[in-house]
């Protein structure tokens, strides 16, 4: 509970900072356009910028800003999974940032890995997922596979986990197995990554529902009416729920999943590994840095 109570205070912060950037940006085209005849009508331009803006910032510092709430994250999950006494408080906190930061010094790194993961497990379900091949519509089938691929990519926290379970190998090394795993099982460990997208996003609308009044509220404060923004601030604000409570438990139950299955499984055979590379160039990538 103290890490995802941190992880929270950098949701909501997030959540906050883009309530700050559309209300500074409405405010600053106002303010440029308050010699024409409707000043206001430039306020929806000034928000969309300035959360614009603000996507650009988190994303050129999302390693300094993410990583220790996504790479704490599983550093935790590895300690429980040794069977190690968690300690309490902020010294949980600091556990989980120096155990992310000694297993990737480097934090880049640790995205690096994450979307090369992301990439391979994009590639498999146009070749593994048999609905897909029953398709007749060609075009069907291709909307059908890359969605299902975008929905298969988000797998990629609970397999990167494997890369703080094994703390002596090569992070590289361990995911290339994880990806093994992941073809082996893919029809077990895909349907339950969709039952636990089913309860990340059910948990999203319930949050949503429930963020619209304390918005609404807070919206009928101001001296104008905010519009749709309304709607747009109570579902940026239930994400930042969704992404501190509801996906950290989908992570730690497919997470499991693989412990299980890295446990009971011999290494990866060179049929396995061939046929990844043939599916993905990300996971030569792998293959290169695994050595």
């Amino acid at each position: 509970m103290p890490f995802m109570l941190y992880r929270l205070a950098v949701c909501l912060s997030i959540a906050f900072a883009c309530l700050f950037a559309a209300l500074v940006g409405a405010g600053t085209f106002i303010a440029f356009a308050s010699f024409s005849a409707k000043p206001g009508g430039m306020a929806n331009v000034g928000a969309v910028a300035g959360l614009a803006a603000l996507a650009y910032v988190l994303y050129r510092y999302r390693v300094g800003l993410l990583f220790y709430i996504k790479a704490g994250h599983l550093a935790l999950l590895a300690e429980l999974a040794h069977g190690e006494k968690l300690p309490q408080g902020k010294q949980l906190i600091e556990l989980a940032k120096q155990n992310a930061s000694q297993r990737f010094p480097k934090q880049a790194e640790y995205f690096e890995i994450d979307e090369s993961v992301k990439q391979v497990l994009r590639s498999l379900p146009a070749r593994h997922c048999p609905q897909l091949g029953k398709i007749a519509n060609q075009d069907l089938a291709g909307i059908l596979g890359k969605l299902a691929g975008r929905l298969a990519q988000t797998c990629d926290q609970a397999l990167l986990c494997l890369c703080f379970v094994a703390k002596q190998t090569n992070p590289w090394e361990s995911v290339r197995s994880g990806l093994v795993l992941h073809l082996r099982h893919f029809e077990m460990l895909s349907k339950n990554r969709m039952f636990l997208l089913a309860f990340e996003y059910m948990g999203l609308l319930t949050a949503y529902v429930a963020m619209l009044y304390p918005v609404s509220s807070a919206a009928s404060l101001l001296p104008v009416d905010v519009g749709v923004w309304r709607y747009v601030f109570a579902f940026i604000f239930a994400w930042s729920l969704k992404a501190a409570f509801l996906e950290p438990i989908a992570t730690t139950a497919l997470a499991e999943l693989y412990f299980d299955l890295a446990k009971q499984e011999g290494g990866p055979t060179a049929a396995e590994l061939k046929e990844l590379e043939s599916c993905s160039e990300a996971f030569r990538i792998i293959l290169d840095k695994a050595v």
